[in-house]
């Protein structure tokens, strides 16, 4: 099932129900991984669930446009991290999305145990995953893929199309812009 599209023709000639059929098949194969791949850029499962089905209306309806070129994977996941991209660049999502992890913070919802040094830590970690947010996107969409979905350069590589060493150019910018933003108390408030 490495390309569901394989076996299938000219897309354009295809009936509205076998579209509808095909769709419910690539949902299927992909609906979890796109849902997982969404959740390394918004780090809400909530809105990475939206994220996935507005994917897969985007499939649906560009289907036509599929050039297979690529595989059928590696064209949803474009489409998902473009779409991860373009609302992470929105304010209000900025907004919203930093709120709740801080409303998290405060409910409790972050585990705490008793000891002050888990308490930082706890504090450190969530600090550090809100300054990353604040990365322009191409440092930021190379440290979720590393650190979070724990990709090697050489994936992320072959994911986003660029070379290796511009990953671990990206990679290093990305490590001593937030290591600046955190040194400098910017992201105290």
């Amino acid at each position: 099932m490495s390309d569901l599209l394989a076996p299938i023709g000219d897309l354009s000639r295809m009936t509205e129900k076998e579209k509808e059929d095909l769709l419910e098949v690539i949902i299927h194969t992909y609906g979890k991984q796109v849902t997982n791949f969404a959740y390394t850029y918004v780090k809400d499962w909530g809105i990475a669930e939206d994220v996935a089905q507005d994917v897969f209306i985007k499939v649906f309806q560009h289907l036509h446009q599929f050039r297979k070129d690529s595989s059928l994977k590696t064209w949803i996941y474009q489409i998902t991290a473009n779409h991860c991209k373009d609302l992470l660049r929105k304010k209000y999502f900025q907004s919203t999305f930093l709120t709740d992890l801080v409303g998290q913070i405060i409910n409790g919802k972050a585990v705490i145990e008793s000891s002050e040094h888990t308490f930082l830590q706890v504090n450190q970690e969530k600090e550090m995953a809100k300054q990353v947010l604040h990365l322009p996107v191409k440092y930021r969409e190379i440290m979720i893929l590393y650190y979070y979905e724990e990709l090697s350069t050489e994936e992320i590589g072959t994911f986003l199309q660029i070379s290796v060493s511009t990953v671990k150019t990206r990679l290093q910018r990305g490590r001593e812009r937030l290591k600046r933003r955190l040194k400098g108390g910017d992201w105290l408030g």
